[in-house]
């Protein structure tokens, strides 16, 4: 992004399409980093990491930057078609790891601790997940490769809407491996949205439709039966599947249920998975009621009683945020929030109205993202997670944010179904 400003500042002039998106996140990230500089906490607890916050804020920034420069150089199908295999594939990869790791441990794969947490970091969340049975590969956060693994069903559905020639024995087995992995994470984003965005793409359409289905249920009921029998390594999906089955015999509320505690009102079922660091009174300072189900609210509501407009800054609080809306507001305040707000109602809105403009296949993988985008957001920062937020940026810039309506892109086919079903490119 430095490089584009500094030394090729011809090329400004291509991200004028995403200008506002780039100026309503620009506006976020700035808030977060003066916030950091200048805002003194008034809370008698310590602060979160300064540097993770401003990678947070400043990273989808260069991403989309970064991306806006491709979409002008290289044509946009090529573009998607190399960004899709790359996830497919990685994906698929990612799966295999999570399933050997469930049967190995991390001991047998000493490097995968590398890519979750800097040396020296303590316990990293993907060890505290690994003992309630959820692997996530080289994702740190199950829930962050279960975005992951979402969009990667996305992609894989995409290539094959448009005609890509590959072997079905290779695709089947991606696809295979990409679900095995969004199971092995347990993640409610994978299970519940992924699951419901993947049907929506595969049942409207007929190219592929019984075989993507077939697969997919099958690989579904064989990952399950073996890990109801034990077969799966230490897979640990029996004991989440009963604590959702108590929650919701108890008479929980639904957001709660849903969100394994984390939002809404519950009783006396606490989720059995702990699947991220709980700093000490001692170490942090932070009250220990801000780590059970629902804190993360409390705390919300703590930082706009005492930093109501800016939060904390970048470096906010030493807690993992379970949302994009409690992170905007311990980071930036009531202002952080609107902004972000306004970031997704744009990608909705953009999205809407290129509808009708974009290839009927690109249109449907962009209403996916968006709409991952919006539902992820109520589960973890999902526009700011390591790894699977500039995954869904890239996809997000190529699909939505830098697209005009009207204009063709370079190297594109038409594309459209004939009544037989056939697609014709």
């Amino acid at each position: 992004m430095l490089a584009v400003v500094f030394f090729r500042r011809e090329l400004i002039s291509v991200l004028s399409a995403g200008r506002l998106v780039l100026a309503l996140w620009a506006a976020y990230a700035g808030t977060a980093a003066v916030g950091a500089l200048f805002i003194e906490s008034r809370l008698p607890w310590g602060s979160g990491s300064l540097v993770a916050g401003l990678d947070n804020a400043l990273l989808p920034l260069a991403t989309i930057t970064v991306v806006g420069v491709w979409s002008r150089l290289v044509p946009v199908p090529l573009l998607l078609r190399t960004v899709s295999w790359m996830v497919v594939v990685a994906m698929a990869l990612n799966g295999a790891l999570a399933v050997v790791t469930s049967f190995v441990g991390f001991d047998g794969i000493p490097l995968l601790p590398r890519f979750w947490a800097a040396g020296g970091s303590g316990v990293t969340v993907a060890e505290l997940a690994a003992g309630s049975g959820r692997y996530s590969g080289i994702f740190n956060q199950p829930a962050e490769a279960g975005v992951a693994y979402c969009l990667a069903a996305f992609c894989l559905i995409y290539l094959l809407r448009t005609g890509t020639d590959v072997s079905r024995k290779l695709w089947v087995a991606a696809w295979a491996l990409i679900i095995i992995g969004g199971m092995m994470t347990l993640s409610k984003v994978f299970i519940v949205g992924g699951v419901l965005i993947s049907a929506v793409l595969i049942l409207t359409k007929r190219p592929h439709r019984m075989l993507l289905t077939v697969s997919a249920v099958v690989t579904v009921l064989v990952t399950a039966g073996l890990g109801a029998l034990g077969w799966l390594g230490t897979w640990g999906a029996s004991g989440m599947l009963g604590w959702y089955v108590a929650s919701a015999r108890a008479g929980d509320s639904l957001a709660y249920t849903l969100s394994a505690g984390r939002f809404g009102r519950g009783g006396e079922n606490v989720p059995p998975v702990v699947d991220k660091p709980v700093p000490t009174d001692g170490a942090t300072g932070l009250p220990s009621e801000f780590e059970q189900p629902g804190g993360l609210v409390e705390l919300a509501k703590e930082i706009l009683a005492n930093h109501p407009w800016f939060g904390l800054g970048a470096r906010g609080a030493p807690v993992s945020y379970d949302s994009t809306w409690i992170e905007a507001i311990v980071v930036a305040g009531s202002v952080g929030a609107l902004l972000v707000l306004a970031v997704h109602v744009v990608l909705l809105v953009r999205w809407i109205r290129l509808r009708v403009h974009l290839p009927r296949e690109q249109s449907r993988l962009a209403g996916a993202v968006v709409i991952l985008a919006w539902g992820s957001s109520f589960g973890m920062p999902s526009l700011t997670g390591n790894r699977e937020s500039s995954l869904m940026w890239i996809l997000l810039s190529l699909l939505v944010i830098f697209r005009i309506a009207g204009e063709r892109d370079r190297g594109d086919l038409e594309e459209h179904d004939d009544p037989s079903g056939r697609l014709i490119r």
